[in-house]
């Protein structure tokens, strides 16, 4: 199958994360049935920011603008098990 799921943009991203979208610390995690989830990467070193938080997230004391949407850094399955240890 070529391009992108129904729903989602060319490079596959779901639409609908909010602000996380456009967030530097945005890490999307895909699991092996095709979910997408947004990870915060701020939530490792911050217990204020939630791993995965509620979406779509409208405001956010720690967003930092990142790369343009459909840019974000996606993380396997694996380095998703590997950040909870």
């Amino acid at each position: 199958m070529a391009g992108a799921p129904p729903g989602c943009d060319p490079a596959g991203v779901p639409p609908g994360f909010g602000l996380c979208d456009s967030c530097r610390h945005q890490r999307l995690v895909r699991n092996t049935r095709g979910s997408t989830f947004s990870l915060c990467g701020r939530s490792r070193t911050d217990p204020r920011y939630p791993k995965y938080p509620r979406v779509p997230v409208r405001a956010c004391p720690g967003h930092e603008p990142g790369p343009e949407r459909g840019e974000p850094a996606a993380v396997s399955d694996a380095a998703a098990r590997a950040w909870r240890s």
